[in-house]
């Protein structure tokens, strides 16, 4: 199973992931790329749209609402994420700034319609995770302050000689409270950008859903689909390794299950280890 894919940067729309062409169901994936005061238009039709604004800054229209000024980072590794959430069966444009703009295009499909909603970098939630070699941070984009039917959208910064998606989880069985069915994608972007991370994809022996076990070098703007299994991701020593993490299942709940074999470095206390000299 193909589970790693590679986005080579071009003027305007690129579609690149869909249930039609790629192993999921409920993840739509493209990114919006525009030159300086360029402009783009399109419709949601059936989807809900998380617009995530990765570098520089634009304005957004939504029906008749407009969000003025979005966009406060050169890159993803310098501030805050700005984005917009589009309903369904609205009309939507994008006009570029002076530094032009990079947008991650998040689609799923619903019925359900809620209000058009602007997510600017104080809205973000921000969460310091983990513990010695395993941390990172976790900011919620279209996460519990934004109203939408099925999307999850966020970002990761994995500190470089670290872990990150640790202790290894998963969501692909619908198991409450303690885990439901969800697909994922990260897009990844690596500071130095010449740099790389690994992704490791596995399943445990008795999962329903097959087996899976590989692990994958990914570089600067790679992205990578998790349709079910666990998935740790590892930054190498020097390298800060990001990635937009976007969820969709039936229930939008984050209800991430550790591996039960892994799951006790939450809560080890610091301990002392010798080694052979």
């Amino acid at each position: 199973m193909n589970l790693k894919y590679h986005y080579s940067a071009a003027p305007g729309y690129t579609q690149l992931v869909t249930p039609e062409t790629h192993p999921i169901n409920d993840l739509d994936f493209g990114m919006l790329t525009l030159e300086p005061g360029q402009r783009y238009e399109a419709e949601s039709a059936g989807c809900e749209i998380g617009l995530v604004i990765l570098a520089g800054r634009c304005t957004m229209r939504v029906d008749d609402e407009t969000f003025a000024d979005l966009g406060e980072r050169a890159s993803v590794f310098e501030g805050r994420a700005s984005g917009v959430y589009v309903p369904c069966q609205s009309h939507f444009a994008v006009h570029a700034g002076p530094e032009g703009v990079e947008i991650a295009v998040c689609r799923c499909p619903t019925e359900q319609r809620f209000a058009a909603q602007v997510v600017r970098p104080a809205d973000i939630i921000v969460n310091e995770r983990g513990g010695p070699g395993h941390k990172r941070y976790v900011h919620d984009i279209f996460g519990p302050q934004v109203q939408a039917a099925t999307m999850l959208v966020g970002e990761t910064y994995t500190i470089a000689g670290n872990w990150s998606s640790f202790p290894p989880h998963k969501h692909d069985v619908e198991a409450l409270p303690d885990e439901v069915q969800q697909e994922e994608l990260y897009l990844y972007k690596i500071r130095p950008a010449e740099g790389f991370g690994l992704q490791f994809f596995y399943s445990r022996p008795d999962s329903p859903r097959g087996e899976l076990d590989e692990a994958v070098a990914v570089r600067e703007n790679d992205f990578t689909l998790m349709p079910f299994g666990y998935h740790p991701v590892a930054a190498p020593p020097g390298y800060d390794v990001y990635y937009l993490w976007f969820l969709a299942g039936p229930k939008r709940l984050m209800r991430p299950h550790d591996d039960p074999l892994y799951a006790w470095i939450k809560t080890a206390p610091a301990e002392e280890r010798s080694y052979p000299k």
